[in-house]
């Protein structure tokens, strides 16, 4: 069933905090207990003033029974002053539960591929890690303050109903009555309230990936003066969100509405019947208040358990929301030993395909070998599958047919990290993260030098430029490099790449960013320093021929050719086309 599996998870989120969760069970006993205990002892202190009233011979020191009974009020007190940090403790596991949830579900996702990557926006991801997790009635929440408060209104139900039955069986049957009529409605409503909770969620990830889209494409939006358009779009995401929502709150005033007054007419009828017994003296009058005090006790426990399997429906949509992204499928493995290499001294691809779907194969039959210190330009038009092989070459992507070979191991048999740690990428659209430019550089390896920092960035060309700024390393570069040029980020991720020292270097189509000054200096300085790094290189710049040492001329997803640029030229008609053409 699955209820059963909501249940497993939740009691493995309870395992990481059992000290805590045998609080949190001995604070509710507790509280049950001060709660339970305050009415009984009124009706005594009430019953025996009555008979002191009324027989007052029999009772010759009075006060020595007032003293009893507020020494008994003074430490049921004490004991409730302690149970009063229940609440506080229960908030503090809430959000105790939250942080590690995220963590938990954070890190597995850092393992996911593209496949995962190209189904899950960011929007998405963002709210199933916060909003999801956060406040009434989502995870956090309810691990804690959702299944104690439960937990604690199942307590208070049962001793109430305990102690009533002792009091008065026949007015405490009035009571059960709408009980089963409170659970005939859960049913009919719970199903409708975990769909349209359901949404309601889909809805607020559909809502934050278009704030994310419009602030990380703002400037697009303002230069195409679409600012009117795209408010169109996120208004349509906004009342689809709003639409959903309602239809919860809606679900939930209604079930509130029921409960209470079901709850009202008990109350109604317990007062009209206990009064009529109190007043014939078949009940006394310490009988009544404590039956009347316990049935005010009972409303909001019955209110609040069947709230609990409300909210439960609400939590499993978050719970099914996060093993979603958690459990997607990725094709890398991490089963069995892995090989360790020490140097990458060559790569090979053996009748490599892969695709991103089923209806658009991007490489087919790719067939090369590359060694080591070797200097590699990708050439080929728009979609040729440039971007795809670099991919597959630093293991992001994995072959659907063929093998792709370092020193002669399959890429699957590597030590992942080990392999990634010998190769350093740099994209075409560089990301810098939010902080300073030394901080950007270390991303990609701890403890660097003053003298490693300044010699890398000679290396790139950014030295001058840096040491012109007022905090020169330390200067922030804001939210993804806002600060710097587009040059500037560049050759900021290129240092970040070389900082780890790799022996394969990846630049996908990086000199779009770069003027031709500063794209020869930084190869004249890579050939002098890093000669012994194999690079491959994906280009749009012919100016790039003079830095490689052959080309790898792709399209369609096939290598028409794989020779120096000069022989290119003479052995094959479409590469001396395609050169002709981007000469133009």
């Amino acid at each position: 069933m699955k209820t059963n599996y909501y249940i497993k998870w939740i009691y493995n989120q309870w395992k990481d905090h059992k000290k805590f969760i045998a609080l949190l069970i001995f604070m509710t006993m507790l509280s049950t207990a001060v709660t339970i205990a305050y009415p009984y002892v009124f009706k005594k202190i009430i019953d025996s003033f009555q008979n002191i009233v009324k027989h007052k011979d029999l009772y010759p020191n009075p006060q020595g029974i007032v003293i009893k009974y507020i020494l008994i009020i003074v430490a049921i007190g004490l004991a409730q002053l302690i149970a009063s940090l229940y609440p506080a403790l229960r908030a503090f596991m809430n959000v105790t539960f939250e942080n590690s949830l995220r963590l938990k579900y954070f890190k597995p996702l850092l393992e996911k591929d593209y496949n995962f990557f190209n189904k899950f926006r960011t929007g998405d991801l963002v709210t199933r890690l916060t909003n999801d997790l956060t406040d009434f009635p989502k995870i956090g929440w309810f691990l804690c303050s959702g299944i104690f408060r439960a937990f604690e209104s199942l307590n208070k139900i049962v001793f109430c109903l305990s102690v009533m039955f002792f009091l008065s069986w026949k007015m405490t049957l009035i009571t059960l009555i709408p009980i089963p009529i409170m659970i005939a409605i859960f049913y009919v409503t719970s199903n409708k309230l975990y769909k349209q909770f359901q949404k309601n969620q889909e809805a607020i990830s559909e809502i934050n990936n278009q704030l994310e889209m419009s602030f990380s494409g703002v400037r697009i939006i303002k230069s195409f003066v679409c600012e009117n358009k795209y408010k169109r779009f996120f208004d349509k995401a906004l009342g689809d969100r709003l639409k959903t929502e309602m239809n919860v709150v809606k679900l939930n005033t209604l079930l509130s509405m029921v409960y209470m007054y079901i709850d009202r007419f008990a109350q109604i009828s317990v007062i009209l019947y206990g009064g009529y017994l109190a007043v014939n003296n078949k009940i006394t009058i310490g009988t009544f208040f404590a039956f009347y005090s316990y049935l005010e006790m009972l409303i909001y426990p019955i209110l609040d358990l069947p709230q609990l399997f409300v909210s439960a429906k609400q939590a499993f949509v978050n719970i099914d929301r996060l093993e979603e992204i958690k459990n997607f499928p990725t094709t890398e493995s991490e089963n069995g030993s892995k090989s360790k290499i020490n140097n990458i001294n060559n790569i090979e691809f053996k009748n490599v395909s892969f695709h991103y779907n089923q209806n658009e194969k991007i490489i087919s039959n790719i067939n090369m070998k590359i060694k080591k210190g070797d200097r590699i330009l990708i050439l080929g038009p728009v979609g040729a599958g440039k971007s795809t092989i670099l991919g597959l070459i630093s293991g992001m992507y994995h072959p659907e047919k063929g093998s792709i070979m370092i020193n002669n191991i399959p890429i699957e048999k590597i030590d992942k990290k080990m392999l990634r740690n010998k190769i350093g990428y740099v994209a075409q659209e560089p990301l810098l993260f939010s902080g300073t430019i030394k901080e950007n550089i270390q991303f990609g390896k701890n403890n660097v030098s003053d003298d490693e920092l300044w010699e890398l960035l000679e290396t790139v060309q950014l030295k001058q430029e840096i040491l012109s700024l007022q905090d020169k390393e330390n200067s922030t570069v804001g939210q993804r490099g806002i600060s710097l040029s587009g040059g500037q980020k560049q050759r900021l991720s290129i240092a970040r790449a070389l900082v780890r020292k790799p022996e394969v270097l990846i630049f996908d189509d990086i000199t779009a960013s770069l003027d031709a000054e500063n794209e020869d200096k930084l190869w004249n300085s890579i050939n002098a320093k890093y000669k012994e790094i194999t690079c491959f290189i994906v280009s749009h710049r012919l100016s790039t021929l003079r830095y490689v040492d052959k080309v790898m001329f792709v399209d369609s997803g096939s290598i028409l050719g794989f020779e120096h640029h000069n022989e290119l030229l003479k052995i094959n008609p479409i590469y001396r086309s395609f050169i002709n053409e981007n000469l133009k």
